[in-house]
């Protein structure tokens, strides 16, 4: 659905956010209220090095707790303790999970607003207020770098990758009701068999994590040469296949961890290949902000990393894993969000870095309250905006 470019369109001046003056970006970074959201974007360190370049960072009271930093060690870095209505004044808004109704009150119009896309988690209504405000909004996993790299998404692919490792191997122990079983096994004893559906970069980060435990590790994808770097980057002993659903079928069998990190081309794998695995075996769904990867996965039925158990199989299905190990993954994104925020250190200049950069236009979903993701304007029914339009007119 298409919008109208003559209709309610913002005026340049308020598109160019005209500031006077050579004041430096102010950077607001709010709590997370989603229960199962730990990660916060950026660590004292991070803040350390934006408020000697000249910014002015406020943080929500409290909204370093989940990566267990306090509100002291963010003030010792040059951050200022505040309440939540003055985060959401801020020249720029950092969040990882996208604003629900009360955060989208507070922000004042024009903000530029960094976060996940996450299209699971948009709500119209929310969106509708971020429009009405004139805000722009940037989703943090879309930015590309030089060679066309997701440097956001890819790492958290990666920790995605090894955290469900971690996971599958705490969970199969005693003390978390599972079998009582090692992943690498011992002398004289099997390892267990870890499937892993997908060979991308959680797919491979998975497989070496699982590798390095001693686990047997199965691979499957339907692209030659995402198997070729399975077996070159983690081991040539790992076994690799396309999806052919007899072979699938016997390693489905046997599995003690199933991981789906993509969604196969055939769509999702239906109750049948999770009818036919090992009762008390683990079923780990890395990709529900797709719809998942098995027509069992439910976020709904696991609120905040609680396992529910459906065909005799425990399922683990986060929207992201990596929010198991919230300060590993911030760490990670504050290393990257401070270069790139460093290179917008400019109030009057924000939109000119979105003209100027299209590593950074193409992650663009809210341009001065117009939508600009397609896939995001068909799911909320909200009228899309061309981006290159707003290009050619800026």
């Amino acid at each position: 659905m298409a919008g109208s470019l003559n209709v309610g369109m913002a005026p340049q001046e308020q598109l160019l956010g005209v500031m006077s003056g050579n004041r430096r970006l102010s950077v607001g970074l709010p709590a997370e209220h989603n229960g199962g959201e730990k990660r916060f974007p950026l660590t004292p360190e991070g803040v350390a090095l934006l408020t000697r370049e000249g910014f002015v960072v406020l943080i929500e009271r409290g909204a370093g707790e989940g990566i267990k930093y306090s509100d002291l060690h963010y003030t010792e870095a040059g951050a200022q303790a505040v309440d939540a209505a003055e985060v959401f004044q801020c020249d720029v808004v950092l969040k990882i999970t996208p604003l629900n109704g009360e955060e989208a009150a507070l922000i004042r119009p024009g903000v530029f607003l960094l976060t996940l896309l996450q299209p699971q988690y948009q709500s119209a209504s929310v969106v509708k207020l971020l429009m009405q405000k004139k805000v722009t909004a940037v989703a943090i996993d879309r930015v590309t770098d030089e060679q066309g790299r997701c440097l956001f998404a890819d790492i958290l692919d990666e920790i995605d990758g090894r955290a469900a490792i971690v996971l599958a191997s705490e969970l199969l122990s005693n003390r978390s009701g599972g079998k009582g079983v090692l992943l690498g096994g011992v002398p004289g004893v099997a390892a267990s068999e870890v499937l892993i559906i997908g060979g991308g970069l959680a797919g491979r980060a998975a497989a070496r994590a699982a590798c390095g435990l001693g686990a047997l590790v199965r691979v499957f994808d339907n692209d030659f040469y995402r198997l070729r770097a399975t077996q070159l980057e983690v081991s040539p002993s790992v076994f690799t296949s396309n999806l052919h659903p007899h072979v699938l079928e016997n390693a489905m069998r046997s599995a003690d961890v199933v991981i789906g990190t993509e969604v196969p081309d055939q769509g999702r794998l239906g109750m049948n290949y999770v009818e036919m695995m090992k009762r008390g075996a683990l079923l780990f769904d890395l990709c529900m902000d797709k719809g998942g990867c098995f027509e069992t996965s439910s976020c709904s039925e696991a609120p905040c990393n609680k396992v529910y158990e459906q065909c005799g199989v425990l399922h683990y299905c986060l929207s992201s894993v990596s929010s198991a190990v919230a300060r590993t993954a911030s760490m990670a994104l504050s290393n990257l969000l401070v270069p790139l925020l460093i290179s917008l250190n400019d109030p009057a200049m924000l939109y000119g870095h979105i003209k100027s950069d299209d590593r950074l236009r193409n992650a663009v979903y809210l341009f001065g309250g117009k939508l600009t993701h397609k896939e995001l304007s068909i799911r909320l029914g909200l009228p899309y905006y061309d981006m290159a339009l707003f290009m050619a007119m800026f």
